[in-house]
């Protein structure tokens, strides 16, 4: 006697099931969708919204603020020769998406050249300055400045003096500061362009919002980590969070770095320049290594996610993939933009969309490809993926060719029950 449907997808599922518990298949990398030319490019912002030569950007760390985007610029709308400002955009991606431009009223100083940016779980941001001295009178002091994402505080706070407008701190031991990396708190690593090393920034705890007093600063300056810069572009930084290693556009020497933040020991103290601190110390016994050191030519965007490392290449806009949970770490591919001497800073949102800033067009772009195992295309991932994606493989069901493209997670162009499991897993993962 033949089996019902119904018997058959029951003896289909509890397989399934079974096979669950044993399986140790890992879910799909949303980033690895895009390798296959599998994306969609939207211009997702203008000159129009206050962007003026955009070099980095940033989500929100606020769970609540997630979709909070932030673009530092080099400049502002004012057209002076210096003096930084950011664009917000809320709602990032979604129909609802708007910006806000903002610029401090002491950025001459505070943003002269505003190179990168990095949110801080804590809500503050930092940004370093791409210059030699943020005074303008041929000196060295510039370094990295700490502010508070507050809306109602930044660019809000002190415009109109008597205090230095809105900032939370600046230390000033990093003149051609090229990239920025939060480690939590008040913590900041920062490409030094000027020492050619990569420095750690803590700042303690900050001054009152526009004061001048940055006496319980602490500096370590890693400088067996030999970087160099490549003059107008950014270095960008960031932590893996699997692994705790800090990764590095090292865009000079036309390679990537990883550092491990916990290695090295003080060697001696150093000078600082203009200012007292807390400590300012020469690090010895960094433990760093080099990632990546072939096919790039002026690697400057930098970000991390899900094991993924993705680094755009600024003098042909290609956006290169890493898978960095092997070792050593292995190229996966490479996202043609196809906008060459453009693409500066690079970040992934919350959704794996990819985003990225055109430095010269004043413009922010999106890259969005196809949830791979949202059978049915309602944007998320449920247990009726995995039924619809069951059923066509028993023969139950019918597919149009969208879904049956989402169907196959593995990409090996047969929906079977590998791509079931793999749905379930990223269900449960």
């Amino acid at each position: 006697m033949k089996k019902s449907h119904y018997q058959r997808s029951f003896l289909f599922l509890r397989t399934l099931t079974i096979l669950l518990f044993i399986s140790s298949l890992q879910s799909q990398n949303i980033i690895d969708a895009y390798l296959i030319g599998n994306f969609t490019t939207t211009l997702m912002g203008t000159s129009a919204d206050g962007l003026i030569l955009p070099r980095d950007l940033d989500f929100h760390k606020d769970e609540a603020r997630q979709n909070e985007l932030w673009v530092i610029n080099e400049n502002n709308i004012g057209g002076r020769t210096h003096g930084g400002s950011t664009v917000t955009y809320y709602d990032a991606g979604q129909e609802t998406q708007w910006a806000e431009y903002r610029k401090d009223s002491y950025s001459g100083h505070f943003m002269h050249t505003a190179s990168a940016i990095a949110m801080s779980e804590n809500g503050t941001f930092g940004n370093p300055l791409d210059c030699q001295d943020a005074n303008n009178s041929g000196g060295y002091f510039t370094g990295p400045v700490l502010w508070d994402s507050d809306t109602s505080v930044y660019a809000r706070a002190n415009q109109n003096g008597p205090l230095l407008g809105s900032h939370l701190d600046m230390i000033h031991q990093t003149p051609y500061g090229e990239g920025i990396a939060s480690a939590g708190e008040n913590v900041y690593w920062v490409f030094d362009g000027f020492h050619n090393a990569i420095v750690k920034y803590d700042f303690v705890q900050p001054h009152n919002v526009g004061g001048d007093n940055h006496s319980d600063g602490k500096v370590w300056r890693h400088s067996e980590v030999v970087v160099q810069r490549s003059p107008g572009l950014s270095s960008h930084m960031e932590f893996d969070p699997a692994s705790g290693w800090l990764y590095m556009a090292d865009t000079g020497n036309e390679r990537i770095l990883r550092l491990d933040p916990n290695s090295g020991q003080i060697a001696g103290s150093l000078n600082p320049y203009g200012e007292t601190l807390a400590g300012y110390w020469n690090m010895s016994g960094t433990v760093w290594n080099v990632v990546a050191d072939t096919g790039l030519i002026k690697p400057t965007g930098l970000d991390i996610y899900e094991g993924r490392l993705l680094v755009s290449d600024y003098s042909n806009g290609d956006i290169i993939v890493y898978d960095i949970t092997q070792d050593p770490v292995v190229e996966l591919g490479r996202i043609e933009t196809g906008i060459s001497n453009q693409v500066m800073g690079l970040k992934v949102g919350p959704d794996g969309a990819i985003w990225f800033v055109c430095h010269n067009d004043n413009e922010l772009y999106q890259l969005t490809t196809l949830l791979m195992g949202d059978v049915n295309g309602d944007g998320y991932f449920t247990i009726y993926d995995i039924i619809i994606c069951a059923r066509y493989v028993l023969g139950l069901w019918e597919l149009d060719e969208a879904a049956v493209y989402r169907s196959d997670v593995n990409f090996d162009g047969i929906v079977d029950v590998l791509d079931v499991l793999l749905i379930v897993d990223i269900i449960i993962n």
